[in-house]
């Protein structure tokens, strides 16, 4: 737009200096010719320029990593002229890569076909096209009016749960929560002590304490819980390496939603802090996808590792498995 200012202020200062220079009224034609061009320009383009609304939308919201998908940049107007120009600045981003490509788009004419651009879906994450700096041009290009900016608009880039090994589940032997009645341990096992109930089997009535307390008390053993399966992953690696992890993440959860499995999921986030998510059914397995590959690359040095008292689940029996981008696991 400047460049074009700069061409209309040599020709104004052109054809000022032919109308003085100039004894026939060809030279203030000239003149008055070069002064209205801009104000006719602007009152024919004003429709246009005031009703046009750029849309960003996608045809694809949910692709798998490596899978062709487009954003759309839809020109919309309620003018009966065409609009000569409506530029902006575009910017995709990947908070779970922390990578960030910025366009500039030039839309012309009116409502019609949408403008295809083609999303980066090499590596997972939560896709996100910003528009900024909207404005719309008259004719001339001389001047420009600021417009709305449009919604956001996201694409998930899931990852590919192939070639993935089952998770060897643990069936008990977890470690015990403290019970809320009395315990007692004899035997070698742990057992709770209860009051009679009719139906309960006399081997398994405690006689000394029924003797002591004047009435049938009940040996309950108490029975080991089932550990709680915990899957935890680092976001310390380049992209490839965090594919890796989130192709394994997403088929062992697949795999443990089958074998009909609650489990949870921890990573830290764009501050530092953990973010856990319960998963057990597949629409909390799919917002947990979406929280992860949502979720910002957490601060330089950031480890699960060094924060032991995260991998806790409310004193809940857990068995812990942290995904790498290698070959094995952590099993623990």
């Amino acid at each position: 737009m400047v460049y074009r200012r700069l061409i209309y202020l040599a020709l104004l200062v052109a054809a000022f200096i032919f109308q003085i220079t100039s004894e026939s009224y060809l030279g203030q034609f000239t003149f008055v010719v070069a002064i209205a061009l801009p104000v006719l320009s602007v009152l024919l383009s004003l429709p246009a320029m005031l009703s046009c609304r750029p849309v960003l939308t996608t045809r694809s919201p949910r692709v798998t990593r490596g899978e062709g998908a487009d954003w759309q940049l839809l020109l919309e107007t309620r003018s009966p002229l065409p609009l000569a120009r409506l530029s902006l600045r575009l910017t995709e981003r990947n908070p779970f890569t922390g990578q960030t490509w910025r366009h500039s788009a030039v839309l012309r004419g009116g409502s019609g076909e949408p403008v295809l651009l083609a999303a980066d879906t090499e590596h997972c994450g939560f896709l996100e096209l910003s528009a900024a700096h909207v404005r719309a041009l008259d004719y001339l290009g001389l001047f420009s009016l600021r417009r709305p900016v449009p919604e956001p608009v996201h694409i998930l880039v899931a990852p590919l749960p192939a070639g993935q090994r089952p998770v060897p589940l643990p069936e008990g032997g977890g470690v015990h929560v403290t019970p809320t009645g009395t315990a007692r341990k004899g035997s070698g096992e742990d057992y709770d002590l209860r009051e009679y109930r009719p139906g309960d089997p006399l081997r398994s009535v405690h006689w000394k304490l029924s003797s002591k307390w004047d009435e049938l008390i009940v040996k309950e053993r108490m029975e080991s819980p089932t550990p709680m399966p915990l899957l935890t992953f680092d976001r310390d690696g380049d992209p490839d390496s965090q594919d890796r992890i989130m192709d394994k993440l997403e088929a062992r959860c697949r795999f443990l939603l089958t074998a009909g499995r609650p489990f949870a999921v921890l990573w830290l986030d764009g501050n530092g802090k953990p973010s856990l998510h319960r998963v057990g059914d597949e629409k909390e397995r799919e917002d947990c996808l979406l929280a992860a590959l949502s979720s910002p690359l957490p601060p330089a040095g950031a480890d699960l590792d060094t924060l032991p008292r995260l991998i806790e689940l409310a004193g809940e029996p857990i068995f812990r498995l942290h995904l790498t981008a290698g070959e094995e696991d952590n099993y623990g």
